[in-house]
């Protein structure tokens, strides 16, 4: 059983998850680096009081999950794309993880919707 004040502490991390979640489906347009992008989600968290619990991964059209923007990173979000974006918080070690797909061209939008 967990005790009150590490539920807490899941709940804050959730609460911030989800309000950078929210953020970011209107943040990211085409022509965006994506270092940008990252760089602006680990700022939020750490505004709402968290900090990241793993890199941030932005992953576009046949690159599955789980890639992470180096720091000269110059790939950008291009027309016609699918990109899927992975976000972790925690506050104090407890972890909440998200994430949102984002679509950037109409015929993929099914098969975001599948998956």
């Amino acid at each position: 059983m967990l005790d009150e004040e590490t539920i807490k502490k899941y709940v804050e991390a959730g609460r911030i998850a989800c309000i950078v979640k929210k953020e970011i489906e209107k943040y990211v347009k085409i022509g965006m680096k994506i270092i940008d992008i990252a760089r602006y989600i680990e700022s939020r968290i750490i505004e709402l009081h968290g900090l990241p619990a793993f890199p941030i991964n932005i992953s576009i059209n046949s690159i599955a999950a789980h890639y992470t923007p180096e720091l000269n990173d110059d790939l950008i979000i291009m027309e016609n794309s699918i990109v899927k974006i992975d976000i972790g918080v925690h506050v104090d070690g407890y972890i909440a993880d998200t994430a949102l797909t984002l679509i950037f061209d109409e015929r993929y939008k099914t098969l975001a919707e599948a998956s």
